[in-house]
């Protein structure tokens, strides 16, 4: 396995995970995999970072999966644990406490547009490219965006992007609410620094717990949300970060 597929560079509290296969836009091949997953390890494991940027290097974000791969799909037993792998990357992200940025610039298609998504804020380019391509190779959707496209821009629109494969470019991704934020790309570097920056000086504790909310909220009434939220709280108000923040802001 060569790790140099997924680099890892943390300066101060910000780890950057850089996919780096830039000359196939950064293709997933079974070895990239493996290396997302080791990656994702090491950061969960830090308690000194606060917030995750993932992006491609060279010109794109991530191309989804390698040709050769799926050339060599089979309906076999090692298919489906590639498959697996591939699902397990998207949990361990999600799972992860810290905020997670995506930088996407080129292009992001199939996996690598729903990768791009699994983050809770994505930047990217006005004029990146992202496509659900999979109806036009005639394959299933994978990476989440089952899941992903109707809770972020309702059916609709995800019936268009999904069933159509229609290729939208980074500025129509912001307007139609599929990403966080699209600028001119001698801006992308300095938008994301300066979120990051924003979240790093966020406590942690409260940013996770938000983060876990969320996407729990999904699978809860109306009445179990504002259980889940009361039994949190609770713990949240009597931490000394709470306690120090309201102290400074009585004295004020």
């Amino acid at each position: 396995m060569n790790d140099d597929l997924i680099l890892i560079e943390k300066v101060e509290s910000v780890c950057t995970m850089k996919m780096n296969r830039p000359n196939v836009m950064n293709a997933l091949n079974t070895d990239m995999i493996q290396c997302f997953n080791s990656a994702i390890n090491k950061i969960e494991n830090d308690q000194t970072i606060r917030v995750v940027v993932l992006t491609g290097s060279g010109e794109n974000f991530s191309s989804g999966a390698d040709l050769n791969l799926l050339a060599d799909a089979t309906y076999t037993p090692e298919t489906l644990n590639i498959l697996r792998q591939l699902r397990k990357i998207i949990l361990q992200l999600r799972a992860l406490p810290q905020p997670i940025i995506s930088k996407v610039k080129g292009i992001a298609y199939g996996f690598g547009a729903n990768l791009a998504l699994t983050a809770d804020f994505v930047i990217s380019e006005k004029n990146a490219r992202f496509c659900e391509v999979f109806v036009k190779i005639n394959a299933m959707i994978d990476g989440g965006g089952i899941y992903y496209l109707p809770r972020l821009i309702g059916m609709a629109k995800a019936r268009e992007l999904a069933m159509l494969g229609t290729e939208i470019s980074g500025q129509k991704a912001e307007e139609i609410g599929l990403i966080y934020k699209a600028v001119e790309s001698k801006e992308l570097d300095e938008t994301v620094i300066n979120l990051t920056r924003n979240l790093s000086n966020l406590e942690p504790a409260a940013l996770s717990l938000i983060k876990e909310g969320l996407d729990a909220s999904w699978n809860m009434t109306l009445a179990e949300a504002l259980e889940w939220e009361c039994s949190h709280q609770a713990i949240m108000l009597q931490s000394k970060e709470h306690k120090s923040i309201i102290k400074k802001l009585m004295k004020k």
